[in-house]
């Protein structure tokens, strides 16, 4: 071969890897982390506890590892088989754990675990507190991430966990003036791409907040949010939210004051009830606080099990305080 075109050739490959190291995606640096765990009891004053409201507590996890990068995690999704979880952290990263199971497929420990940078467009790692405050993750029909971040509220999709964030989802028109640590936090989705949204703080009535509906399927673009308000009770706050198979929703909430300490509750939205306007009224089918296990409870997900009950993930968000901790609880929703 000439030495003429061997230069070409050079070139042309040194061309591709620049163009290649640049396009999102690529090179997406997984760093595996040590993450202890041990079991956790639904009553430590009550062993022998299983029954909460409506849920049945099948087993827990208390999870913990050192150093700065763990913790926060206000978002997941539940492998559908239950071998493992993405997490998405409010201080900028995705978590991956794999899980060691007992015979009932409960988690029993941690396999391995890992994490990823949240990263931007140009799929750089987001740095500003301000910017990389994700707050829910969900997966869209064609197997997309979605993730609502406040502070700078916006929703953003992710082909991957990793990867440079694809593009921004049109957002329901207000969505921009929720308070900067009180946004959009629960985000159920449907199979057919309908959203339902809930902020924490944003009022619009006496005694109710925000939540935006979009019907229409995935494909749909542009304006076609609806508004409905969500009931602000006894102080519980909106966190998270999961559609069921029947399209009925479920809404996790939590609680705090320094006096009182943490609480949690789900509640149920009939699919029926969640329409353009409404004022919804949820069923409470639990409720807990200490000396109940709780925490700061942020996440759920709810996978079906082989006998075809429905379980429900929950995990809270530890705000990476030493006074605190990163709990993964596990029920079955009772019919």
């Amino acid at each position: 071969m000439e030495a003429k075109s061997k230069q070409l050739i050079s070139l042309a490959l040194l061309l591709l890897l620049a163009i290649g190291s640049a396009l999102p995606g690529r090179g997406l640096r997984a760093e595996p982390l040590q993450v202890r765990s041990a079991a956790l009891e639904l009553n430590p004053e009550q062993p022998g506890q299983v029954q909460l409201g409506r849920l049945q507590y099948l087993g827990g996890l208390i999870l913990a590892a050192e150093g700065d990068v763990f913790g926060g995690y206000s978002g997941i999704v539940v492998d559908a088989d239950g071998a493992g979880l993405w997490a998405i952290s409010d201080i900028g990263h995705w978590l991956r754990l794999d899980f060691t199971r007992n015979a009932a497929g409960l988690p029993a420990g941690i396999a391995a675990a890992r994490h990823l940078p949240l990263n931007d467009a140009q799929g750089r790692p987001i740095e500003r507190k301000s910017l990389k405050d994700a707050e829910a993750l969900r997966r869209l029909p064609d197997g997309s991430w979605l993730v609502s971040f406040e502070r700078a509220h916006r929703l953003w999709t992710y082909a991957e966990p990793g990867a440079a964030a694809r593009f921004a989802l049109s957002a329901p028109p207000g969505f921009e003036t929720q308070p900067d640590n009180g946004g959009a936090e629960a985000v159920a989705v449907w199979p057919n791409g309908d959203l339902l949204l809930f902020s924490e703080e944003k009022e619009v009535a006496s005694g109710h907040t925000a939540a935006w509906l979009r019907r229409g399927g995935a494909g749909v673009q542009g304006d076609v949010w609806s508004d409905l308000s969500w009931p602000a009770r006894d102080g519980f706050k909106p966190t998270d939210a999961v559609a069921l198979p029947n399209d009925d929703v479920l809404v996790l909430e939590r609680f705090f004051t320094p006096l009182t300490g943490p609480k949690a509750r789900i509640s149920r939205l009939a699919a029926a009830s969640i329409r353009p306007g409404a004022a919804l009224q949820p069923e409470t089918l639990a409720e807990w606080a200490r000396p109940v296990s709780v925490d700061n409870m942020e996440a759920l997900d709810m996978r079906r099990a082989e006998d075809g009950s429905l379980w429900l993930y929950v995990m809270s968000d530890d705000n990476q305080n030493r006074l605190q901790r990163t709990l993964l609880m596990v029920f079955r929703l009772e019919p």
